[in-house]
């Protein structure tokens, strides 16, 4: 026969206490003499009681000191990528000042949404999902705090991000200055725009790709209005983004077309993109330039160190953290712009047999 599990009556039973003061006991020690209270824990200990129910507490409170965020991604992606790594890094850092858990939230493999629904949290964080993604109305319908980072925006949501195109054209800017005339891109997910397609192409991504897509979009762009085709440029697509997923794409790159510069929508793919070419003995930058996105500690260890466009993505998670507090606080706060900057480190050149100069 399985005993009962202990609850708090039975643990005020047994003190000849009230239900009351059990849970004082727990919740409110100030309200007991110190003898008091250790007669109580002490009988609760022997009981096996190990506490009110947090979930029952957290409801009487109304509060549970835990912002959910929400991710497009399975749950070993915020472990394992460098930019994710970063923002959580930030977010957790405001968050932990204030007193406040952080609780992830994998939206993928959750299609009846029940990871929303279910969490006990103040406030929600969302990592890069969409407007129509079906998880937003989940959580709008929740009717607590919400702040968006990165993707695109939603509307009456704060959002936190940088324009992802017009990033993206100060790299195209940097290599077509050089004198680079034959680009490869390497990306995940369908390309939005290259390759020949039309702006505006209905294209169906999860959040996070649609930000790198987004990156793409904006360097086709500038290398058609600098005066050059869509032949001007490859987008090939990684199968994750991954630094072997760099690699391969990389490689698939200098195996068909050679072109003299290569920009990885994420570090991650860049770095990639190097290691692809020291396997290759394709000398950079003497022979290929590398750009990549984000500007994560990585890119500065490279070999040779990565030119990149550098976002600081530990304070948007620290000023995520800043609106999501004033928030639950009852305070509105304006989201300022979020800057960004290309930093040009050893991993470009001008193009053997060019110099740099105009890119008409």
């Amino acid at each position: 026969m399985i005993d009962e599990r202990p609850t708090l009556q039975t643990v005020a039973r047994a003190a000849g206490v009230s239900p009351m003061t059990v849970s004082n006991a727990y919740n409110r020690p100030d309200q007991l003499s110190a003898e008091t209270r250790e007669k109580v824990l002490r009988i609760a200990r022997e009981l096996g009681y190990s506490g009110p129910d947090p979930a029952g507490r957290s409801l009487r409170r109304r509060r549970t000191d835990t912002v959910g965020v929400l991710l497009t991604e399975r749950l070993p992606y915020a472990f394992t990528d460098p930019g994710m790594v970063a923002f959580l890094h930030g977010l957790a850092s405001g968050l932990s000042d204030a007193g406040q858990a952080l609780l992830l939230l994998p939206t993928i493999d959750d299609a009846d949404h029940a990871h929303v629904r279910n969490a006990l949290v103040d406030a929600f964080v969302l990592a890069s999902l969409l407007p129509d993604d079906p998880a937003v109305a989940e959580v709008l319908g929740r009717r607590l705090p919400v702040v968006s980072w990165g993707a695109s925006p939603i509307p009456g949501v704060a959002r936190i991000g940088v324009d992802n195109g017009r990033a993206a054209a100060k790299a195209a800017q940097h290599l077509l200055d050089l004198g680079h005339r034959e680009f490869g891109v390497i990306s995940v997910g369908r390309p939005l725009l290259g390759n020949g397609a039309e702006p505006g192409e209905p294209v169906v991504v999860r959040g996070r790709h649609r930000a790198m897509q987004q990156r793409v979009s904006g360097f086709v762009r500038a290398v058609r209005a600098a005066g050059f085709d869509a032949d001007a440029v490859t987008v090939v697509e990684a199968d994750s983004n991954t630094e072997d997923g760099g690699a391969q794409a990389a490689r698939e790159l200098l195996e068909n077309r050679r072109p003299t510069a290569i920009f990885g929508v994420t570090d991650v793919l860049a770095i990639g993109a190097l290691s692809a070419a020291a396997e290759a003995d394709v000398a950079v930058p003497a022979k290929l330039s590398v750009v990549g996105f984000d500007d994560v500690v990585a890119a500065s260890r490279t070999v040779p160190p990565l030119t990149t466009v550098s976002q600081s993505l530990f304070d948007q998670g620290k000023l995520a953290a800043t609106i999501v507090l004033d928030e639950l606080a009852g305070r509105r706060t304006k989201t300022p712009p979020i800057r960004c900057e290309l930093v040009v480190r050893a991993s470009t050149a001008p193009p053997q047999g060019r110099q740099a100069g105009s890119a008409g």
